[in-house]
């Protein structure tokens, strides 16, 4: 038992670090710009009058927060990219420069081709029209379109000094290195280790939002997000033990052929639709059923007692928990009257009987000790599914816990939110399933997780 407790412990954290990296890697794929989103639209406006201080101003920030390292520890590349890419700072020419790489296949002519052209582009001499080319050229990522004004530049006699270097550039270029594959290792100086530590640490970054500490506003939604699925988890269980077992003892009679097709169709039908049903028809005074408020967790006034606390309470969360917790009834209900059935044919059921127990007696007594090990895994299903859906549930009914804060932060691109929020999730999935592995031992002791079970 402690071996296996002590095993499952040692592959958590791998398990984060894997989901982690995944989540990090896919925030760094989407596209959009977080640092461009960083930035006080005051610095976008300067550069129409500075050119230079937009990149200036990026690069500082980019600074601050970090992005002015490698992403991984490794970058997987040709020969002709250097290792060092990832210090210009402005996506756009950072493309720029790989293209003009690849043309050249020489990094080391390329770097001179690319100081010539940030001389030509903001050089106070550089007459204007002349440096909005160049400027143009920084950006280009295009190999034909760089090709085409280059040799509209040196056609013209304009901008020597970076048409000669290029024309060296890509006539001494070695195209074989273009084929052959380099991994550069960046050390722990990269972006992924920073976040790493930090988190670590407990600081999971700023929003880019609102600039709030993301553990701050981690910490206001988590709350409510664990009271609404702690409530619905509860109802769950309330719900779906009786009717799995009543299922079972009375397998084929009225109660189970009524009960069954019920289930599967509650089960079928999407909560988030059902969720806006409800907001829709019991919640708007339109229909003439204004039962429960629509939005939020309410307002307790302050030196409310808690019957008061209670009762505001229970009427906003009554149908955001219901849309939570039934389409697990037929999820839950159904493996305990499987279970169950399985243990209704068993001798000591029918011993039981033999003692004249009565019909509850030897299902709350007897059967649902043994037949109750199925719920132990399925609650290890049931949380994480719920904490999923509880992104829409809590979405239509302006919740704000955990699945509003990652809906807000994924549709405005807050990366720090999101692989918080993400990250969270996960450790809760891992944790739900230890303790629903843990959890068969305190049901039958005798059992040897993670080995053969001792000798009766």
């Amino acid at each position: 038992m402690t071996y296996y407790i002590l095993r499952r412990l040692v592959l958590l954290p791998v398990s984060l670090l894997l989901l982690a990296g995944v989540v990090f890697g896919l925030s760094r794929l989407t596209p959009g710009d977080p640092v461009a989103d960083w930035l006080a639209t005051d610095a976008a406006r300067g550069a129409g009058d500075d050119p230079l201080a937009y990149e200036r101003a990026y690069a500082a920030a980019a600074a601050r927060r970090g992005f002015d390292r490698p992403p991984f520890y490794l970058t997987l590349t040709n020969r002709a990219t250097p290792d060092t890419l990832y210090r210009i700072p402005l996506p756009e020419q950072r493309a720029a420069f790989r293209t003009a790489t690849e043309l050249t296949a020489d990094p080391a002519a390329t770097r001179t081709y690319w100081a010539a052209l940030r001389d030509c582009a903001y050089a106070d001499t550089t007459p204007g029209p002349l440096a909005a080319r160049c400027r143009q050229l920084l950006v280009q990522d295009d190999p034909r379109r760089l090709r085409a004004t280059l040799g509209e530049l040196a056609a013209a006699g304009q901008a020597p000094a970076v048409t000669a270097a290029f024309g060296r550039a890509e006539a001494g270029a070695p195209r074989g290195r273009l084929l052959l594959p380099r991994l550069i290792w960046h050390g722990a100086d990269n972006q992924f280790h920073r976040w790493l530590t930090g988190v670590l640490g407990g600081d999971f970054g700023v929003s880019l939002r609102d600039r709030r500490p993301v553990a701050a506003k981690l910490v206001g939604a988590l709350r409510w997000t664990a009271l609404l699925n702690g409530l619905a988890l509860v109802v769950v269980y309330l719900v779906a033990l009786p009717l799995g077992m009543y299922a079972a003892a009375y397998r084929g009679g009225w109660f189970d052929r009524l009960s069954s097709p019920l289930l599967f169709l509650l089960f079928g039908i999407p909560s988030f639709w059902v969720a806006t049903l409800l907001t829709n028809f019991f919640t708007t005074p339109a229909f003439g059923m204004d039962f429960f408020p629509s939005m939020g967790f309410g307002d307790v006034p302050p030196g409310a007692g808690w019957w008061t606390a209670l009762r505001i309470r229970a009427a906003h969360l009554f149908l955001p928990v219901l849309c939570l917790a039934y389409p697990a009834w037929a999820y839950v209900s159904r493996h305990l009257r499987r279970s169950a059935l399985a243990e209704l044919g068993k001798p000591y059921v029918a011993t039981a009987r033999l003692k004249g127990l009565g019909t509850g007696a030897v299902l709350w007594g007897h059967v649902f000790r043994n037949a109750s090990f199925p719920l132990i895994t399925l609650l290890a299903g049931v949380l994480p599914a719920m904490l999923a859906g509880s992104v829409l549930i809590e979405r239509i009914f302006n919740l704000p816990g955990m699945g509003q804060l990652l809906y807000a932060a994924a549709l405005g691109r807050d990366w720090p939110v999101v692989l918080a929020v993400v990250l969270l999730t996960g450790l809760l999935t891992v944790l739900g399933l230890l303790l629903a592995d843990l959890g068969y031992a305190l049901v039958d002791p005798r059992l040897r997780l993670g080995g053969k079970a001792g000798a009766e």
